[in-house]
């Protein structure tokens, strides 16, 4: 490979070879040398480019590996993208849960819940390679093989990294995310304040949809809804505030990520934004003190629903 990738074989090259060779009035003699000479440089232009032919193939294959590779790549960074961003944003308050619940065997529980998070994530891998034809053992084999490339090894890092933050309840951030021009701090603000108001519009028009039908709501049910209601909250006020990131929600999560990692200043800023205009949701299970602006309700029940929703899965019962 290596040969054939710094010899470089021209005609000019074999010019001056030919021409050495020449008749010396000794017919019969001075044929046999040129047809000798040119078996040789016959044989040596076959030789190399035998050499060559399984580095072409070579070439060909990982061409033909990485063009399979890389969509089903940037796909499994985007959804494993999501998921982090969900485990990340319930780890902390399912690992307080345990401590005051179940302090003697809080260190087991915790690594049920890892193991919980390993499983939600192959599943996740499993059901994106499968929508590609490929099985997740293909496309881990052809990871291995192609991880020299940059941005396989890139996805690979980027991925281990989500793990560890959403394990650790920090925010990810996504693979090979580069800035987007416009998404400033102001702008994420904005978005976020939006999408708070849509979400809580959402979510009491679900709850109101379900008791006119009379339907009992789990906190299960609950969870579910307000994830939905969520997720597109966020997409329609990304859509109205920057209409080039429509259905692009991870590029604005992401920057939210970056910015909480990078600024105190925004850190201090979200949590005020949080404190007065987060939803509540007190109000839907017959509590008082519903409504905005109260530190003091700054965990409300939809993340109680969504730990419940957790620590039920796992076997457990929410305190």
């Amino acid at each position: 490979l290596k040969l054939s990738s710094k010899i470089r074989f021209s005609s000019h090259a074999l010019a001056p070879r030919a021409s050495a060779v020449m008749f010396d009035g000794d017919g019969p003699r001075a044929a046999v040398r040129l047809a000798a000479a040119a078996a040789a440089v016959g044989g040596l232009i076959w030789w190399m480019n035998r050499q060559r032919k399984p580095s072409e193939i070579e070439e060909a294959e990982l061409d033909e590996e990485i063009a399979k590779l890389l969509p089903i790549l940037d796909e499994l960074g985007k959804s494993l993208f999501f998921d982090c961003t969900d485990i990340a944003a319930t780890t902390k308050a399912v690992h307080d849960k345990i401590d005051a619940s179940n302090p003697g065997i809080a260190d087991q529980l915790k690594e049920l819940w890892q193991t919980r998070v390993f499983e939600r994530l192959q599943k996740t891998q499993a059901d994106v390679t499968a929508r590609f034809g490929c099985t997740l053992e293909e496309v881990v084999a052809l990871q291995e093989r192609r991880m020299g490339h940059e941005r396989v090894g890139a996805h690979i890092e980027g991925c281990t990294a989500m793990m560890y933050d959403a394990l650790a309840g920090v925010l990810p951030l996504l693979p090979g995310a580069a800035a987007t021009e416009g998404l400033t701090e102001d702008k994420v603000v904005e978005i976020l304040i939006e999408s708070y108001k849509l979400e809580e519009k959402k979510v009491k028009k679900a709850m109101h949809r379900a008791r006119g039908k009379q339907q009992q709501v789990t906190v299960q049910d609950f969870d579910a809804i307000c994830t939905v209601a969520k997720k597109d909250a966020t997409e329609q006020a990304l859509g109205k505030a920057m209409p080039e990131l429509t259905g692009r929600r991870e590029v604005f999560l992401s920057a939210l990520a970056l910015y909480l990692r990078s600024s105190d200043a925004f850190v201090k800023r979200k949590t005020k934004v949080d404190d007065a205009s987060k939803p509540r949701w007190d109000s839907l299970f017959g509590k008082p003190g519903s409504g905005h602006g109260s530190k003091s309700k700054a965990t409300g029940a939809a993340a109680a629903a969504a730990v419940a929703g957790q620590l039920a899965a796992m076997g457990l019962t929410a305190p």
